[in-house]
């Protein structure tokens, strides 16, 4: 049944939506700031300010058939006058700043396409490259109004729309709403009704949430709503920095970041724009902003965790954090100071072990300098590969996994895609811990809770970007 036919008479219960409050004009003057508009703005989880480095080099760690290509890219660190720990007066030794298995954000930029369609739809082509100033509108009708502390005063509505707002967010009712307000076509506006409205719960779930619709989507799909610059500031999220674990602990003068590119006809943002800088630097800068990003919870590893025993699970890219912590072991073996180590497992997975194992040579390094104590690798399309996915791994070696895990010395760290692989290796553990231990399973459960609530296990749940 045509879904206007189904709501045809039903009355529909929508929110009433707060007054506008924001007005955006073309400026009679005022600057435009030259760098990212967000490099001056407090960043969400930020342990420092937002600095301007530059991509030093890369390599590609895995790329052919069946496999999505990764690579590697060098960030420079910034000098010392650039400050960049809000408590420092001046930028000293990284190494001495961060720990391994930290993050930075990187401040991206919406696809170029992607912005131009949406001037388009907002009849702002013409003039995307002006100067705006974008203020609180008068008389004020909202109480306590703000403007949101990531938009500047003075943008161009490219800008804005490239490197303040979020253009691919999934649409929260509110926002479809407003759309519908500034939408012509009766029947397009009903159906944008309906999704905001509490009778429409179960299409907007069905439509927009399982579909993974975002703001895009939508307007692409009600061609007659043409909303106003200003609406999208007040009903847009900030778009925010992406999180990338530092690959590396102690080099001189970077660090290094790892990621793959989406390979399912998505093109992550933030992928993309750094691929960009790599293989095309004649039409891409090479620049980058960044700064240090706290991990809600902690996933890092520290001087006090040396003597302890630890249990490190990455799938595919999920490995990037452990170069990290295992660099600092060998700088630690290789110092003067006498230091007495726990054991080190690490069970990673790939595709193909000549395609796509990521960091074999330095992994087989971390053995042979006897800071890396077991190390298993699946490889999912390997014929003859013993373990296709970590969670073989897991329950081939069960006993000895579980038993050095209950140990009070010892932590556990999971790092990977958290939609769905992170779980199922989680539930591998817990199905493990229980045939070991003997417990019920439910139990097992509560015993690896209660562990991640003390900090004996530590997850990190990577993003796609």
């Amino acid at each position: 049944m045509n879904v206007l036919e189904q709501f045809k008479a039903t009355p529909l219960t929508l929110t009433k939506l707060p007054p506008s409050f924001i007005e955006a004009n073309l400026a009679e003057s005022g600057q435009v700031l030259s760098e990212h508009l967000q490099s001056t703005t407090r960043q969400p989880f930020g342990s420092s300010n937002v600095y301007k480095t530059s991509i030093l080099h890369y390599r590609v760690l895995a790329e052919g058939d069946d496999v999505k290509t990764v690579y590697e890219a060098a960030i420079k660190l910034p000098p010392v006058r650039q400050c960049w720990y809000l408590c420092l007066d001046v930028f000293q030794n990284m190494e001495e700043e961060y720990f391994p298995g930290d993050a930075i954000g990187i401040l991206t930029y919406n696809l170029a396409s992607e912005v131009d369609y949406v001037l388009d739809r907002l009849h702002l082509l013409e003039s995307a490259d002006q100067t705006y100033e974008i203020k609180l509108a008068k008389p004020v009708k909202k109480k306590n109004p703000e403007l949101p502390h990531y938009v500047p005063r003075y943008v161009t509505p490219r800008r804005l729309l490239s490197e303040c707002l979020d253009i691919r967010i999934t649409p929260r009712k509110g926002l479809l709403q407003a759309m519908a307000s500034h939408t012509v076509d009766e029947c397009e506006k009903r159906l944008l009704e309906i999704l905001a409205s509490k009778e429409g719960s179960n299409l907007y779930n069905e439509l927009i949430l399982k579909n993974e619709m975002n703001f895009l989507h939508v307007l692409k799909y009600v061609a007659t709503c043409k909303p106003p610059l200003a609406m999208l500031i007040e009903h847009l999220p900030r778009l925010e920095a992406r999180p990338y674990s530092i690959a590396s602990y102690g080099r001189e003068n970077h660090i290094r970041i790892g990621f793959a590119m989406l390979n399912d006809g998505h093109v992550g943002i933030t992928t993309h724009m750094l691929e960009s800088k790599l293989l095309h630097p004649n039409k891409w800068d090479k620049y980058l902003y960044v700064y240090l990003r706290q991990l809600k919870p902690v996933f890092n590893y520290r001087e006090e965790d040396l003597e302890r025993n630890i249990i490190m699970i990455g799938p595919g890219t999920g490995v990037t954090p452990y170069i990290g912590f295992l660099e600092y072991r060998k700088q630690m073996k290789s110092s003067n100071r006498k230091i007495k180590m726990g054991s080190a497992w690490l069970l990673t997975s790939c595709r193909y072990q000549d395609r796509n194992y990521l960091y074999e040579s330095e992994l087989k390094g971390f053995m042979q300098a006897g800071v890396l104590d077991r190390l298993h690798v699946a490889s999912s399309r390997d014929e003859d590969s013993q373990y296709k996915y970590v969670q073989d791994i897991i329950e081939d070696r069960k006993e000895e996994l579980v038993e050095l895990l209950l140990e009070d010395t010892t932590k556990l760290y999971l790092c990977g895609e958290g939609r769905t692989m992170l779980p199922r290796i989680q539930d591998a553990i817990v199905t493990c811990m229980s045939k070991v231990k003997s417990m019920p399973k439910a139990e097992a459960a509560e015993l690896l809770a209660e562990y991640k609530k003390t900090g004996k296990y530590l997850y990190y749940s990577m993003i796609r970007y």
